[in-house]
């Protein structure tokens, strides 16, 4: 989005940045014109940022995740290295 001259005063003046702007249409409630991230909404999604944090960790440990799909079918996963193509030759 693009932001207006007024807009980039205000940022400026009370200390609020584009990353925060940014987490605030992401993770904010819109309600009319306006988009609102409480202190309930903050919460809300450090929780979830934290479990996908613990996912993201589950994942490295085993190398990576592979997904293979066709169009909109999942077809099968696998850990990231472990597969090789001499074994499909058999």
């Amino acid at each position: 989005m693009q932001t207006t001259t007024h807009m980039d005063a205000r940022m400026n003046q009370r200390g609020i940045n584009k990353e925060l702007i940014n987490l605030a249409l992401e993770y904010g409630e819109p309600k009319g014109d306006k988009t609102l991230l409480g202190r309930k909404q903050c919460h809300e999604a450090m929780q979830q940022l934290r479990r996908e944090l613990k996912v993201l960790e589950r994942a490295m440990s085993k190398g990576g995740i592979t997904v293979v799909s066709a169009g909109e079918a999942l077809i099968t996963t696998y850990r990231t290295g472990s597969f090789s193509a001499v074994a499909t030759r058999k």
